[in-house]
């Protein structure tokens, strides 16, 4: 290193990790200062069974943070000539289904193309996260979809299946694989000679990481990854390599400085509504300097690296632990590094009367999954989990304008009231990037009569995957011949909470004759992913 930090705050790095020791999981920190590596260091070991430590030149598969470099060959092919990210993905991708609204490039990019996350459809259709998952298996998930989640553009929902499609279509319009592709305009020139995209799962990788979970006799388990996919993510690097792909964005060594600033253009949606996501990367700010960053997370890996532009600072941890904050513990370095920022103080600020608050107390649901259970204790509006009779979360909401509100310095919060009760009878929280609806719903109670009408098996094409329900003891239990038996929670009317987190949210159809016909799965990335009940045979 050209440049190092002082001692004293070497030292206080060090005791942010100190935890991390030889008999633990743990992580490997760089930190850039003006374009130079002024630290690096690893804490805890890479493998556990070995006592082999983490160092910085140990190889992490960092999971989402993979995509960035996605898209930057998307603007890599676009400058060569050899695509536009305004391209209909069809053009590359025949097998993907005509669902009669054309998906771009672009809206792969900023995840707003409607497609529903692969994870989530294979774990629906009975796999493990842990199998042995392959490019060609999400392929041939993604040519059997009837329906997107949304129309492309309306709606910013995170997707992974846009990512391993970008990397089919490099191949497409490259004729080369995304790991030579990557290898031969990327790494290569930039000297990351550590860096790779893992697209065989059983490749001898030297000096590689393994991943751990808490919990085992040990107190640590492995957590075991066999991925073949790439895209999404998949590519194995140290911090020193992704050191100078940071660099990168400060010198255009590869791909020139143009091209690098159209890797901060945000997405903006259908209704004009500007995006904090842009190429893979979320402009964002921390402690009022301007901070751009990635994570990810898969398996026991966790990774965050980060840009602070305005000091020409860059922090990047990585982890072999699935219980690591990847980017709390890189903002803690932040705070040592940046300099103190004179914050602007809202002398204006009001926080929303009783009277107000009074107004949301109940309990919500939203169509999505996920419930409020707002109640009035002590002079404070509490949210608890479900079930909870202490504890929760204090609710403050300060004032801005148009019944518009802002949540504990958090998401903003509309609602608008019953003209019968003036009570709150629908509560919106947006963020940067969407919102979440939630309805008034009083608690429900399933009679027992009631739950012969949920019985029966069904089934999803899209996915080939059949569960049945059954009850059981007055109670509704959802099966699948792979997954241990999951207790169905009545949440509103025909709508269910299940533990399963692929299908969490379920929203029973019914027929004009209000006759049970199917259910939706609207949860987490996959929405409206519809299974229709069988007759009997």
């Amino acid at each position: 290193m050209g440049q190092s930090l002082p001692d004293s705050v070497t030292r206080k790095i060090d005791s942010l990790f100190s935890r991390y020791t030889t008999t633990t999981p743990g992580c490997a920190v760089a930190i850039i200062k003006n374009e130079n590596v002024v630290f690096k260091k690893g804490y805890g070991m890479s493998n556990l069974e070995y006592n082999v430590p983490i160092t910085p030149s140990s190889i992490f598969h960092i999971a989402s943070e993979s995509k960035q470099y996605v898209a930057f060959c998307m603007l890599l092919l676009e400058q060569q000539g050899k695509l536009s990210i305004d391209d209909d993905i069809r053009k590359y991708l025949d097998y993907v289904p005509d669902l009669g609204k054309k998906i771009t490039i672009r809206h792969l990019i900023h995840h707003t193309s409607g497609l529903r996350d692969q994870w989530q459809l294979l774990a629906n259709a009975g796999w493990q996260l842990d199998d042995v998952i392959t490019q060609e298996h999400i392929i041939k998930l993604v040519s059997k979809q009837k329906a997107l989640n949304f129309e492309p553009g309306e709606e910013h929902l995170y997707c992974n299946t846009g990512y391993t499609l970008m990397a089919e279509i490099v191949k497409k319009a490259s004729g080369l694989s995304l790991r030579e592709y990557t290898d031969k305009y990327i790494f290569k020139p930039l000297e990351m000679n550590n860096t790779h995209f893992h697209d065989n799962y059983r490749e001898i990788v030297p000096n590689r990481t393994y991943s751990y979970s808490p919990g085992g006799p040990n107190g640590y388990s492995h957590s075991v990854l066999s991925y073949s996919t790439v895209g999404a993510t998949s590519l194995f690097t140290t911090v020193e390599d992704e050191a100078k792909w940071l660099m990168n964005y400060e010198n255009g060594k590869v791909g020139g400085k143009e091209l690098l600033q159209k890797m901060y253009s945000q997405g903006i949606l259908n209704n004009g509504k500007k995006l904090t996501y842009a190429f893979a990367i979320n402009m964002g700010d921390y402690n009022g300097w301007k901070e751009i960053g990635h994570g990810g997370g898969d398996a026991g890996f966790r990774t965050y690296a980060t840009r602070f532009p305005e000091q020409q600072l860059g922090i990047i941890v990585f982890s072999n632990l699935a219980s690591f904050n990847s980017y709390g513990m890189a903002m803690q370095v932040a705070e040592l590094l940046l300099p103190p920022k004179e914050k602007k103080s809202d002398n204006a600020l009001t926080l929303a009367d009783s009277n107000l608050l009074k107004k949301l107390v109940g309990r919500y649901v939203s169509p999505r999954g996920g419930s409020l259970n707002l109640s009035w204790n002590n002079g404070k509006l509490v949210n608890r989990p479900a079930g909870q009779t202490t504890g929760g979360t204090e609710w403050k909401l300060a004032v801005k304008e148009n019944n518009k509100y802002q949540l504990n310095d958090g998401p903003f919060l509309k609602f608008e009231t019953s003209s019968s009760t003036d009570s709150a009878a629908r509560i919106i929280l947006e963020n940067p990037n969407g919102f979440t609806e939630f309805f008034r719903q009083p608690a429900i109670v399933l009679k027992k009569e009631e739950t012969a009408t949920y019985t029966g098996t069904y089934y999803n094409e899209e996915t080939d995957a059949a569960y049945t329900v059954i009850a059981k003891d007055g109670e509704l239990i959802l099966q699948h011949r792979k997954f241990a038996d999951a207790k169905l929670t009545a949440i509103g009317t025909d709508q269910f909470s299940c533990p399963n987190w692929w299908m969490s949210n379920l929203k029973f159809i019914r027929d004009k004759k209000g006759v049970i016909t199917g259910f939706e799965v609207n949860a987490g990335r996959v929405l409206h992913l519809l299974y229709s009940k069988k007759r009997p045979v």
